[in-house]
């Protein structure tokens, strides 16, 4: 007597199947991945925050033993300037009677000889490419630090250049905007929007960010030496 063996014959999956199957992996993927990019942009921004705080500290630091601030990329060319670099800065980088080109440039001073820093702040939102809007010199990569010093007793431009934080009543209603007290400094983030933003006459610069508005929002995040909200 012959064996008849039987072989059940596999079927694999359909064309019709597999579509269904892509289709319900690009819908979850659909779902996924704007939450996936708007927590790295949530972690982006508290690091700028964590990172402003860090070098504000190293600032406060510098200022302790030296007796000064740094030199912000609005006093550079100046003779004071030269003399600050000269007898409080320990000549760290370039003379700034000869202007800055990069942000980075007012941080050297905290570098060496005394590492106030370990390495220049990085703003993760910046292009070291192009201006961020204050003029086609102005670029880099790090935070913009900016003061309310003695260089520039001028009561009237006590922002140095972020015009947000001048005497302006406007904006102090709108925004609860506070000028820079004497002595007092700031940095600033170009934010998600990765660009100084202004209001609709393209003249206030450095109007504030608010996560409320959503995390990619317009606005400038700044860290204030004074505690006060940016």
């Amino acid at each position: 007597m012959k064996t008849v063996r039987l072989f059940k014959r596999s079927q694999g999956f359909t064309l019709i199947e597999l579509l269904i199957v892509i289709a319900i992996i690009l819908i979850l993927i659909a779902i996924a991945l704007p939450n996936f990019l708007e927590a790295q942009q949530r972690a982006k921004i508290a690091n700028v925050r964590a990172g402003m705080r860090g070098v504000g500290t190293a600032i406060e630091a510098f200022r302790t033993e030296r007796g000064v601030l740094l030199i912000d990329f609005w006093d550079d060319g100046t003779a004071a300037a030269g003399e600050r670099w000269r007898t409080k800065l320990a000549m760290i980088g370039r003379n700034p009677i000869a202007q800055y080109q990069t942000f980075e440039e007012c941080y050297f001073p905290l570098t060496s000889p005394a590492a106030y820093l370990t390495q220049l702040p990085i703003d993760p939102f910046n292009d070291p490419a192009r201006s961020v809007g204050f003029g086609e010199n102005e670029k880099g990569s790090a935070f913009i630090y900016f003061d309310n010093d003695v260089l520039n007793p001028d009561k009237n431009d006590q922002d140095h250049g972020v015009d947000y934080y001048k005497p302006n009543i406007v904006l102090q209603n709108l925004y609860g905007a506070v000028p820079l007290k004497i002595e007092e400094f700031g940095l600033l983030s170009v934010g998600p929007d990765r660009k100084i933003d202004a209001d609709t006459s393209g003249t206030i610069r450095g109007l504030p960010y608010s996560p409320t508005n959503g995390t990619n929002s317009w606005g400038d995040m700044v860290f204030r030496s004074s505690g006060i909200p940016g």
